[in-house]
């Protein structure tokens, strides 16, 4: 559907599909993309696996898919479009974290784990790409309605009483910021962390 509305405006669009949590499947979809593209300038790493589990009765195969899906899939997906970025001397990349890198939540250690060891790989590889034109930036979404209808704005429920804005936020919220990351607007800006949340949490 999305590289359809890409086609759409004239642009080509390539679908690849694969389990990101896997070096295997990695491996091919990236082998694919370079037989399709020239070079890759832009990875966003927007994958993620929700699954409560309390730590008590958690088993390291559950901590491994966690951590497989939400932090190894970044490394994955970027290590190999690095050098291409540093030859060109401009790319971006962009990693998706959320609420619970910071705060925490019962049931979901593994979880925790995973976004606030990308906000961590967000900083440190922002020092080392920044000097050759590759800012990596991290976006620390809060309650997003993801839900597909004619709401542009999501209204009040039970779920957003503790949000200042009262609402919850829109997909076009943070594209429009993935968006705003991609642009020559941010050359300056690198190794941030930008959380989307309503005011619900100021760090």
């Amino acid at each position: 559907e999305t590289a359809d509305e890409i086609r759409k405006l004239g642009a080509k669009a390539l679908v690849v599909m694969g389990d990101i949590g896997s070096e295997t499947d990695v491996s091919k979809m990236v082998n694919e993309i370079r037989m399709n593209v020239d070079y890759l300038d832009i990875v966003i790493n927007n994958g993620s696996l929700r699954k409560v589990q309390e730590f008590t009765s958690m088993t390291y195969d559950h901590w491994k898919q966690m951590i497989n899906t939400d932090l190894d899939s970044a490394f994955l997906m970027t290590q190999p479009f690095v050098a291409g970025m540093i030859e060109k001397g401009w790319g971006r990349v962009i990693n998706l974290a959320g609420l619970n890198a910071i705060e925490g939540r019962s049931g979901w250690a593994h979880v925790s784990a995973a976004k606030m060891g990308l906000i961590g790989f967000t900083r440190s590889l922002s020092k080392e790409l920044v000097p050759h034109g590759v800012t990596v930036n991290c976006i620390s979404p809060g309650m997003i309605d993801t839900s597909r209808d004619d709401q542009s704005s999501p209204r009040p429920n039970d779920r957003t009483q503790g949000i200042p804005a009262g609402r919850m936020g829109t997909v076009e919220e943070i594209s429009s910021l993935c968006a705003w990351l991609c642009s020559e607007h941010s050359d300056y800006v690198s190794g941030q962390t930008f959380h989307v949340n309503g005011g619900e949490k100021n760090y």
